[in-house]
């Protein structure tokens, strides 16, 4: 947020309206580094007022705190701005100005501090506004931070970015109702924003409001429909509900559409396909879509989801090859070993048996005492 750059031969001091009497050399300077500045010639200014010689005044150094400013120069602007404060500590242009450059280089609690004292929330522009709550909320003043995003909401209420503001206030404390609340004002102005929606799903699972949360991720889906995430987080919400028709319905969409091959890339994604189409016994698409992945590449849930797809199909000896690859893979479960032990022991492999029931004997937990039933 840039400070306005127009300065008159008028006092920057609380008394804006007492002419300023300039001996004409600095008048003469100051207007020429006025017009440079306008002009877009920062260095022309900083080069022209650092070689007057004649007496100096706050202006002059505001003027150089500006050009600094333009030529991204912080450190040399913030050193600008206090010498014009040392000259007149009332000049609030400066302060305002120091505060913004303290804010630009993070130094918030002293952007804070400057922006108390030369602002008014009350009187001032909606930038400076703005800018002293999110001083407030960096410093974690949650109190402060809220009194002035109220204030920019009542004072500017066509000023979204107070709504946004409001909004991080509400991610930032977790305060879900808040989240909610300032999304869907936003929504009002802009229904067609695919992260606000977001915000809305999260804040809807917060509350545990299943059906709102996947209405919210629908309409944040069908805003941005070429982002491979917010499809997974429908799925993922879709899955969650027991909706596994819905999942395999959009999941053959998607692996047909624009994104099916990013889809197919995407673990998680696929997963969650797998499992929808597992539960509901829908062997062909699922065996369609374990063939999407090469075997090597199959996660621990891929594997499982096979070996169930096996054993459904009849296939005893190959789930207990998909299960023994997932053992030599490293796997830990023994909920796993338990149940390539089972197998092992239907097809009467007594030796292969007994030493997986003994290796889901030493997991603990519930699960590995069955291996000595």
């Amino acid at each position: 947020m840039a400070v306005g750059l127009s300065v008159t031969m008028a006092s920057a001091t609380a008394k804006a309206e007492t002419p300023v009497r300039l001996p004409r050399d600095l008048a003469e300077a100051l207007a020429a580094a006025q017009s440079d500045l306008e002009g877009g010639r920062p260095a022309e200014v900083i080069r022209r007022l650092s070689a007057f010689q004649g007496q100096d005044h706050a202006l002059r150094h505001l003027l150089l705190g500006h050009a600094y400013v333009r030529q991204s120069d912080l450190p040399q602007a913030a050193r600008a701005y206090q010498d014009a404060l040392a000259i007149d500590g009332s000049m609030k242009e400066a302060g305002v100005a120091l505060a913004q450059v303290r804010a630009r280089q993070r130094q918030w609690a002293r952007a804070a501090e400057l922006l108390g004292q030369f602002t008014s929330p009350d009187t001032c522009e909606a930038d400076l506004l703005l800018l002293y709550a999110e001083a407030a909320r960096q410093l974690n003043d949650r109190r402060l931070s809220d009194l002035l995003v109220r204030k920019g909401i009542l004072r500017f209420p066509h000023d979204r970015r107070f709504r946004r503001l409001d909004l991080a206030l509400g991610i930032d404390a977790a305060d879900h109702p808040g989240t909610r609340r300032a999304a869907m004002h936003l929504l009002a102005a802009d229904p067609t924003d695919a992260t606000l929606w977001q915000h809305v799903a999260l804040a809807e699972a917060a509350a545990h409001a299943d059906a709102r949360q996947i209405a919210a991720l629908e309409a944040s889906l069908l805003c941005d429909p070429s982002d491979l995430v917010r499809h997974r987080q429908f799925l993922a919400a879709e899955l969650a509900a027991g909706n596994w028709p819905t999942v395999v319905s959009h999941g053959r969409s998607l692996l047909e559409g624009p994104l099916g091959k990013d889809a197919s890339a995407d673990p998680g994604t696929l997963e969650l396909l797998l499992a929808a189409a597992d539960i509901g016994q829908q062997d062909d698409i699922l065996a369609a879509w374990l063939d999407r992945v090469p075997e090597k590449a199959h996660t621990r849930a891929m594997h499982l989801v096979a070996a169930r797809l096996a054993l459904r199909q009849g296939k005893t000896k190959a789930a207990r090859e998909t299960l023994a690859r997932l053992i030599e893979a490293g796997e830990t479960g023994p909920a796993v070993f338990l149940w390539a032990g089972h197998l092992a022991e239907t097809a009467q492999d007594w030796p292969e048996a007994e030493t997986l029931y003994r290796h889901a004997w030493t997991f603990e937990g519930s699960p590995s005492s069955l291996a000595t039933l």
